[in-house]
Formats: structure tokens, sequence, C-alpha cells
């Protein structure tokens, strides 16, 4: 065998295989890479490693960038029920059938620092709705609605508002869980990450976690004020 025949037998048959993460981006957009690794500095979507960051770009199927955010994320946290229980994410859809009530227990299942989250009406059935957390509670009001602080209101008053409160929306029922976090000392919040026309979504953060996510049009709140008022900080 001559010297040459020995060099070419010996270089590699084919190229090295991509490595995932190279494969994910060519998947995706760099804005997309981007967002993700926003929420894994905030602490969010620990188990995204390479090979996981393949799977989730390959179901991302959507040219609206809101779209494709929601859809990376939706994959990511639809594989374990300890994904979701880690970050406290929660998601409704529109159109998907349910109630008030079976929002609350959803949240309160991912929130164990309230000791449990019930829905109730004071004043009878004509009552404004309010979420108790114990000796806690917070009336469910639309967010254009004036604030109530309704831990110090005498209850009598809210009878007189019964009919101000016709709808209940999920960043309704958020925001006062977030009121009741405020009460039992919990620094924490449920913050809302951008979503689309068809779904909402939102994590477990810390103010300072969140901030940053806002200011880089992460979140659905991008104003910091906004961000302040739905996380009752």
């Amino acid at each position: 065998m001559s010297s040459s025949e020995s060099v070419v037998s010996e270089r590699p048959s084919s190229s090295p295989p991509a490595s995932a993460k190279r494969l994910a981006a060519q998947l995706l957009e760099p804005e997309d890479l981007a967002f993700l690794d926003a929420l894994a500095k905030a602490g969010l979507v620990s188990e995204l490693d390479d090979d996981e960051l393949l799977r989730i770009a390959s179901e991302a199927e959507s040219t609206d960038r809101e779209t494709r955010w929601v859809q990376l994320v939706e994959t990511y946290y639809a594989t374990t029920e300890e994904r979701r229980t880690a970050d406290r994410y929660f998601t409704q859809r529109v159109g998907e059938p349910a109630t008030a009530a079976g929002l609350v227990s959803r949240l309160s299942a991912l929130l164990p620092e309230l000791g449990g989250m019930t829905l109730e009406r004071i004043g009878g059935e004509e009552g404004p709705l309010v979420i108790r957390a114990g000796e806690h509670f917070c009336a469910v009001l639309d967010e254009h609605e004036e604030e109530m602080d309704t831990d110090q209101i005498d209850l009598s008053d809210l009878e007189d508002h019964s009919r101000d409160v016709p709808h209940v929306t999920v960043r309704g029922l958020v925001r006062s869980t977030n009121v009741l976090l405020d009460r039992h000392g919990v620094r924490e919040r449920m913050i809302s990450l951008r979503g689309d026309l068809e779904v909402e979504m939102y994590v477990f953060l810390g103010i300072a976690e969140a901030m940053p996510l806002a200011n880089a049009g992460y979140l659905e709140d991008e104003d910091p004020e906004e961000v302040m008022e739905l996380a009752a900080w």
C-alpha cells in the first residue's frame, strides 16, 4: 500500500453528525433562541438541554412569532407534570371548557404556600365572587375595575359592588391569587408570559426575574407598571 493510499484510507468516511443544538438553530429563528435563553436565565425551563431544544424546535411550525413561542413553551411543559409543577406553569386556551372554580382549583394545586384556595360568593347568590385562602380573601374583579382591598373593607360594602363583576377572566383570577400570595408573605407571583390570541400562559417568578423578561418583550405586560399591577407587588 502506498503512503498516499494509507492517508486516504485513514480519512473519515463521512462528516461528523451535526449537534442537536446546531440542528435546532436551523429550525428556529435567532429571536426564538433568545427567548428560550431568557427563560432559562430567569430560572425556568431547567431541563432544556440540547436534545430537548431540538425536540421542541421540531414541534414549532408556526410562522407567527408569538404563536411559535407558545408552541415551544407548551411542548416543553407538556412532557411531565414535574416540569409544570417546578415552574408553576399555568395555561388556558381560548375555547377550552373551564369554570372559574375549576381554574381556581388548578391554581391552588400549583401554590401550596396558600394552603388551598376556594371560590366563594359574599352576600348570597348575587354577591361578588372572592377567592379565599385561609383567613384572607380577595374579590375577583375585571382588571379595569377599581382595585378593592377585601381584607380591609367592610363586607357590606362588597354587596353594593355585586353588579360590577359580571365576568370572570383568567387574568382576574390570577391577579386575585397574586394578592393572596402577598397576604401570605410569598415574594414570587404568577406572571404572564407572552402568548397569542389563543393561549394565556403564567409562570411563578420573583420581581428580579420578571422585570428583565418584561424589558425584553417576553411577557404579556411589557410595561413594568402593568407587571407590578398584575403581580400585586
